[in-house]
């Protein structure tokens, strides 16, 4: 009974300084991610309030932008706070369902000016959007794909001059079509990560793993461990012939020149630093740019606004790189690339129109509100 009166309270009492602005919904994780582009929104568009459609209570969600009002906007409190804090437009960031709930019958209600961003299935049938933007084809039907405005324009490394040299030792395996993976800059976990993925993958097709760990501490321990898993392996500061033999199973990188030639050459990418927790930053904007397909495991990092991570959580949310939550789901996505046929310089071509659509994505968004606001 206490909480079903405290919800009530809670429903019924809103912030002074929250009426009448750009209100944004998402939950307490997405506005922490977008808090630059969300800045930047208020900056061009008048002031904006957050509500945070997982939390239940005001105090839980506090201080997620400072000097911006936040408040609490579970679909059980939203169509009663809506009508009170009468929004200027609602911008809603994301999935419209939160739990059991729909926030669809609280937008119903409304009259502002309703924008839906990184918009994904259905939704509120009946809410009428004045603009629905997804991050990917057929995220949902009728919406503008315009790349992910949380993460924007992202920068990419231009690629490495191909080593011909060390990606000819692996002809045999180019010839035969079975695929290349490469692991590098793995941390303490991810190296049994990979070698469990390998297992899954050799199940249905031979393939060879470059494996360079990122600590050269590591590199001679990580190596003796790796021979227990029974699988042909080959050093490479040992290796004196011209060509990898079909049969090896593991080919060990312990220097940085060699870890950059091997990026030229591997057909599926899994970075390091997203096979398990590791203080290693993952690298994926490398791989990308030489035309690796690019599978993450699933660890996650701490999300702030420098170019590596908008470019993974860009890369994430549009679907240009796949995910596993465990050694046979990143097995599964390495086959499924492999069906869909490797190719570098299609791949390349993908990700510079991947690139320009991204770079305009926020301003997508903030030409549509000041179309439907007027200046601020």
């Amino acid at each position: 009974m206490f909480a079903r009166l405290s919800a009530w309270i809670t429903a019924r009492s809103v912030p002074g300084e929250s009426i009448g602005r750009i209100l944004i919904l998402a939950p307490r994780a997405t506005l922490v991610t977008a808090a630059d582009w969300l800045q930047e929104l208020a900056a061009g568009g008048g002031p904006i309030a957050l509500g945070v459609t997982d939390c239940r209570q005001d105090r839980e969600a506090e201080g997620l932008i400072e000097g911006v009002p936040a408040l609490a906007m579970h679909p059980e409190l939203a169509t009663t706070r809506l009508g009170r804090l009468q929004p200027r437009a609602v911008v809603v960031i994301g999935p419209l369902q939160a739990g059991d709930h729909d926030l669809g019958p609280a937008l119903d209600t409304l009259t502002a000016p309703r924008i839906w961003v990184n918009a994904a299935g259905d939704g509120a049938t009946r809410t009428q959007w004045d603009a629905v933007f997804a991050v990917r084809e057929g995220a949902r039907d009728g919406a503008e794909v315009i790349g992910d405005p949380i993460a924007g324009a992202v920068e990419l490394p231009a690629p490495p001059e191909g080593d011909a040299g060390f990606c000819e030792r692996f002809r045999e395996y180019h010839e035969k079509g079975h695929p290349i993976l490469l692991a590098p800059n793995t941390g303490p976990g991810e190296e049994a990560f990979a070698f469990a993925v390998l297992f899954a993958v050799l199940r249905k097709s031979a393939a060879i793993l470059l494996l360079a760990p990122a600590d050269p501490a590591r590199h001679e321990p990580v190596y003796r461990d790796a021979i227990k898993y029974s699988l042909p392996i080959i050093r490479h500061n040992r290796f004196m012939t011209s060509f990898v033999p079909r049969k090896n199973r593991v080919y060990y990188i312990e220097d940085p020149e060699t870890l950059h030639a091997a990026y030229t050459c591997a057909d599926i990418t899994l970075p390091g630093g997203t096979l398990a927790a590791s203080e290693t930053p993952p690298d994926l904007g490398l791989p990308l740019a030489c035309g690796s397909a690019v599978i993450c495991g699933p660890a996650e990092h701490e999300r702030h606004p420098d170019a590596a991570t908008r470019l993974r959580i860009a890369a994430e949310h549009t679907g240009l790189v796949a995910r596993g939550e465990d050694p046979e789901q990143v097995a599964d996505e390495v086959l499924a690339r492999l069906a869909e046929g490797i190719d570098p310089a299609a791949r390349r071509a993908r990700l510079a129109e991947w690139q320009s659509r991204q770079s305009g994505a926020r301003a997508a968004v903030h030409a549509r509100l000041q179309a439907l606001l007027g200046p601020a």
